[in-house]
C-alpha cells in the first residue's frame, strides 16, 4: 500500500494504516463521528478503535417552493469525505484479498474431493481385475 494513496488518514494521526480492518460511521448533532476499528494481534484482549469528530458545514440552501426562501441545512466536511472514501478504498483491497483466499481454499477442498474420488476409482478398478 502506498503511502501517497492513504495521505488525509496519515495527516489524521494514523500511523497503523495496514492494520485498519473496518470503520464505522454516525451523525451526532452537527458532528460526524467516525469511528476506526483495528486488527487485534496475538494476545490482546480487545481490539483497538479510534474515534474522530467532524464539525458538519452549515448552508443556506434556496427553496423554489413554500414561504421561507432560504432552508438551513448541513453536510459533511471535505475532509471528512476525503477519509471516508480512502477508508472505503483500505477496506475494498482487504475484502478482495480476504475473498481470494476465500476462493483459494475452496478450489483446493474441491481438487482434494476429486483427487480422493479418483483414487477410490482407480482401487475399485485394480480391485476387479
Amino acid at each position: 500500500m502506498n503511502g501517497k494513496t492513504f495521505e488525509t488518514l496519515q495527516a489524521m494521526g494514523i500511523e497503523d494504516i495496514q492494520d485498519i480492518e473496518r470503520y464505522s460511521t454516525r451523525i451526532e448533532g452537527d458532528i460526524d463521528v467516525l469511528k476506526i476499528y483495528y486488527h487485534r494481534h496475538h494476545g490482546e484482549w480487545f481490539a483497538k478503535s479510534r474515534k474522530f469528530k467532524f464539525k458538519r458545514l452549515h448552508k443556506n440552501i434556496k427553496v423554489n417552493e413554500g414561504l421561507v426562501p432560504y432552508r438551513a441545512t448541513t453536510e459533511s466536511s471535505p475532509y471528512y469525505l476525503r477519509a471516508v472514501a480512502e477508508l472505503d478504498q483500505l477496506v475494498a483491497q482487504e475484502k478482495q484479498a480476504v475473498d481470494r483466499k476465500a476462493q483459494l481454499l475452496e478450489e483446493l477442498a474441491h481438487l482434494e474431493k476429486v483427487v480422493s474420488h479418483k483414487i477410490e476409482d482407480l482401487k475399485r478398478q485394480i480391485e476387479e481385475l
